[in-house]
């Protein structure tokens, strides 16, 4: 196995929390795989042998980290403002048959972990009014088959009116601050403090249909009565608020008892959860108590681990979430289920020393953030079977014999009649068996094509870039970039025809993978490493401005960013690493990166207009906004000397203060009795205090008013001006005052004893000459 970098810790019988439920809109069947029986918020309709899937959906990208929302300007006003309108929690990322297509993105989970309870959450940016959203989650002991939700909010005053949907199964036990409108909807009644909806709902959720080996009446969720694994419910949210700020929406789950969650999917009861740490990525896997693994925990998370250095596609999430679902005690529907961004569980009797490698399977899943349309969508199982085997293969977990017959099963008579981008053409499950083997002659055409210094992980990672669904001809466009014309026809025909295609031999692999090509991955650093994100304008120069999100500049700072540019692989290859601001490419440079090279790239943009905007590196996301400067102030002025004589000069002098979290600036205005002798523009940055000063010379007698001011504020202090002048000095005297001291020392002293010296000589002289 190949050795990673990791930080593992295990915590016994912890609990880390939930989600559950089933949220309102039912769904409708697959055309070729069934339904979940009772499925609803979405869910996915059809499995497959190892999770399940939904149909193509509508265009999403993956984004920043926060909690999808939507938002529309109403055209109404309330007590003067604009009232805007916000939703959230629609939709979310949809199951994938060992994957899936992106119906919306939702942040992943910080999950934390304490005694007796478990918390996972959206994260949030820190600006603005949020609306917190907690979900609780507690078995219901007394009734096997059930789940306890309370659902609770906590409202901003800028928000006029809030509604939120209940799973339209549930059973509701009470409420809080809400008003019930219909079955399933609840109304704000804009009371103070927390508002809560208390449901109850069954987790229970069969499907009908179950991939290669399909049968009907299997657990896809479930509650035993001594532990509960299922989905969180779908609750979705609108709000409408006033102000020019948009009220953002934070969600929170947790357990009232021992479990774990992630961003999706809830396990109820005592489980021992164990952490990983490598390349950008969390992994926590929970092993429940009930559950007896084949694997080890650690040797689980070592495998994705190794995996995520290994596949360099971009969209890698923070926290992996994974629940070894207790096997044999449930009859379940399949063998992994992942849902989301990057939740999945996996039956705990899977092994990793296998050509099809659920673990791997569910995780190359997580890493798929491109939508597909039904030419394409044999690519999301067909991937993920491939890069499964040869991950596994690759981590010396199988061997070649073994990996050659989990691809060969494509070349099968019962595929004959199967095109892959004709989804009515598929039989005995063509998108796995066929879509695996093509996967991989993709992957073999181009790394032949190109000496092995690009791969099928060269088209996935432009894939996972579109933010609209991916047509046939954008796919093979993408073939064609990375292995040439010749390649794209080759795939065009292995896709959009019934030709057979053949498993390649042994010494075809040790030529084409026996060392492995570049692997060059891209990716943004952490945002709280504040020095890889750097601000230079006129108010500060290569100034740290990281540290927590969103990164604040104000217009015509140029931002720098040290992207992380790293090769994988086992040899030298060209990388081009390229920044995106709002999906437009801003920035880029290209060189050479040796392998097991990671190194830094500075990129630069500078932004011109205030605004809110998306940073991207290879999916890696960070929110910056730019607004105006602050404007900063005059708090206080002097002058030095405050009595002086006519004709002299007085230096003023102006204390300026920007104490704003953004920089300022002011144009410091000084007068002399109101009239302007000299101005100054300051620059300052964030949180800083500065002096300017400027002489001006005083030539009437009298007390004479000085001034500064930034055009809000200003503050004035008095000179008095008298009419004495300074007396003409002859050479001699201005000589010894300005070299005499009252100490009877220095060269005005010691001139004049030397001088009275030699006349008193002199005189004695004379005298005795006389």
């Amino acid at each position: 196995m190949l050795g990673v970098p990791r930080r593992v810790v295990a915590v016994g019988l912890v609990v880390l929390l939930l989600g559950g439920g089933i949220a309102s809109l039912p769904v409708a069947a697959t055309a070729d795989h069934g339904t979940v029986a009772g499925a609803t918020d979405g869910a996915a309709a059809g499995t497959d042998e190892n999770c399940t899937y939904k149909t193509e959906t509508t265009s999403a990208q993956r984004g920043q980290a926060v909690e999808a929302v939507q938002s529309s300007v109403a055209t109404n006003e309330s007590n003067g403002s604009r009232v805007r309108t916000r939703s959230a929690d629609t939709h979310r990322r949809q199951p994938r048959g060992q994957g899936g297509d992106i119906a919306e993105t939702v942040a992943p989970a910080a999950a934390s972990m304490a005694t007796g309870t478990a918390t996972s959450g959206a994260t949030q940016t820190s600006d603005g009014d949020v609306i917190q959203q907690t979900q609780t989650y507690a078995r219901v002991q007394e009734e096997p088959g059930e789940v306890a939700v309370t659902l609770a909010y906590e409202v901003p005053d800028r928000v006029i009116d809030l509604e939120t949907h209940v799973p339209a199964e549930a059973t509701v036990t009470g409420t809080d601050g809400f008003e019930r409108v219909n079955e399933s909807v609840y109304e704000w009644d804009e009371t103070q403090g927390p508002a809560t909806i208390s449901y109850r709902i069954n987790p229970n959720r069969t499907i009908e249909k179950s991939g290669p080996e399909g049968a009907e009446g299997r657990y896809l969720s479930v509650d035993t009565g001594e532990w509960a694994l299922l989905t969180r419910s779908l609750t979705p949210t609108r709000w409408r608020y006033t102000g020019q700020e948009p009220v953002r929406y934070n969600r929170t789950l947790r357990t009232a008892g021992p479990g774990a969650a992630g961003e999706e999917i809830v396990y109820l009861g005592e489980v021992a959860t164990f952490e990983e740490t490598a390349h950008n990525q969390t992994f926590t896997l929970a092993v429940p108590e009930r559950a007896t693994m084949t694997a080890s925990p650690i040797s689980v998370l070592d495998s994705m681990a190794n995996a995520s250095n290994a596949l360099r596609v971009g969209d890698r999430d923070e926290q992996v979430f994974v629940v070894a679902a207790p096997s044999g005690t449930v009859n379940w529907g399949v063998e992994g289920y992942q849902i989301g961004d990057a939740d999945m569980w996996v039956q705990s009797r899977q092994s990793l020393d296998a050509a099809n490698n659920v673990w791997l399977h569910e995780y190359v899943h997580s890493r798929q953030a491109y939508e597909t349309t039904r030419e394409t969508r044999w690519t999301v199982e067909g991937w993920a079977t491939y890069y499964a085997a040869v991950l596994t293969l690759e981590q010396d977990l199988i061997g070649f014999d073994e990996f050659q017959a989990q691809l060969a099963a494509g070349e099968q008579p019962v595929y004959s009649d199967v095109a892959l981008t004709d989804r009515s053409s598929w039989t005995n499950d063509a998108n796995y068996r066929k879509g695996a083997l093509v996967a991989g002659r993709t992957d073999v055409h181009i790394r032949s094509a190109t000496d092995r210094n690009k791969t099928l992980q060269t088209v996935f990672q432009s894939l996972n870039g579109y933010r609209d669904p991916v047509t046939q001809s954008q796919f093979l466009t993408e073939v064609e970039a990375a292995g040439g014309a010749s390649v794209r026809n080759t795939t065009a025909t292995e896709t959009e025809t019934t030709a057979t295609v053949a498993m390649w031999n042994d010494a075809t692999h040790q030529r084409l993978f026996g060392a492995i090509p570049a692997r060059i991955g891209y990716s943004l650093p952490p945002v709280d490493r504040a020095d890889d994100y750097r601000a230079d304008s006129l108010y500060r120069s290569d100034a740290p401005v990281g540290g927590s999100e969103p990164i604040r500049l104000v217009t015509n700072e140029t931002l720098a960013v040290d992207t992380v540019v790293e090769n994988a692989g086992g040899e030298a290859g060209a990388y081009n690493v390229t920044l995106g601001v709002n999906e437009t490419v801003v920035a880029a440079k290209q060189d050479q990166i040796e392998p097991g090279v990671r190194t830094e790239v500075e990129l630069t943009h500078t932004f011109a207009d205030p605004g809110r905007y998306v940073l991207s590196v290879d999916g890696d996301t960070v929110t910056v906004v730019v607004t105006e400067p602050a404007a900063a102030s005059v708090t206080d002025v002097t002058a030095s000397p405050r009595e002086v004589r006519q004709g002299d000069k007085v230096d003023v002098t102006a204390t300026v203060v920007n104490d704003n979290e953004i920089p300022g600036t002011a144009a410091v205005t000084f007068r002399r009795n109101g009239v302007v002798f000299a101005e100054q523009r300051l620059y300052l940055p964030p949180q800083t205090t500065t002096t300017v000063a400027r002489p001006v010379t005083l030539g009437e007698p009298g007390t004479v008013s000085l001034s500064a001011g930034d055009g809000r504020n200003t503050t004035m202090v008095d000179v008095v001006v008298s009419t004495e002048t300074a007396e003409p000095a002859s050479t001699p005297t201005a000589m010894l005052t300005d070299t005499q001291t009252t100490a009877g020392e220095g060269n005005g002293f010691t001139a004049l004893v030397t001088g009275l010296a030699v006349l008193l000589v002199a005189v004695l002289a004379r005298h005795h000459s006389s």
